[in-house]
């Protein structure tokens, strides 16, 4: 067995979430330091994001041919996947509460060259049974390059 493919490397990781609920837009961006790694022909982002109001939420993408999974941890807890015209339920938990998901995905693009890699997926998002918008998001990580001392 090759445990090559299994090293974690370090990444800047950049996510940009477009939000469209009728006429209305908005776009959110989280730039973080993460970490990839690939396993079994599965790829894995992880980084921690902090948001103000609630703390640290830690976030794994799990990203197969077809399928990307988000598992979220910490101030707010969620699991959803995603898959190409498929509808897919999943919990989000908040200090507010909990509320149940459903997605439906329209596209799921991944590329990974040398060392960057760049994931396109869209979907429309329902929460509690309402339908809150649809989503376009684009995550991009590239290896960062650590100098040894």
């Amino acid at each position: 067995m090759n445990n090559a493919s299994t090293i974690k490397k370090p990444i800047a990781i950049k996510i940009v979430t477009d939000i469209r609920d009728g006429h209305m837009k908005e776009t959110k961006a989280v730039e973080a330091q993460g970490t990839y790694y690939k396993k079994d022909e599965v790829v894995y982002l992880t980084y921690t994001e902090h948001q103000e109001e609630v703390g640290d939420i830690k976030t794994l993408l799990k990203i197969k041919e077809d399928e990307v999974t988000i598992n979220r941890t910490g101030a707010v807890k969620m699991k959803q996947s995603f898959r190409k015209k498929v509808k897919l339920e999943g919990t989000y938990m908040s200090p507010y509460g909990r509320m149940d998901m459903m997605t439906y995905a329209h596209n799921i693009e991944y590329k990974k060259l040398q060392k960057r890699g760049h994931l396109f997926f869209t979907y429309d998002l329902t929460l509690q049974g309402q339908s809150v918008g649809n989503y376009a998001v684009t995550i991009t990580f590239k290896e960062e390059e650590h100098e040894h001392c």
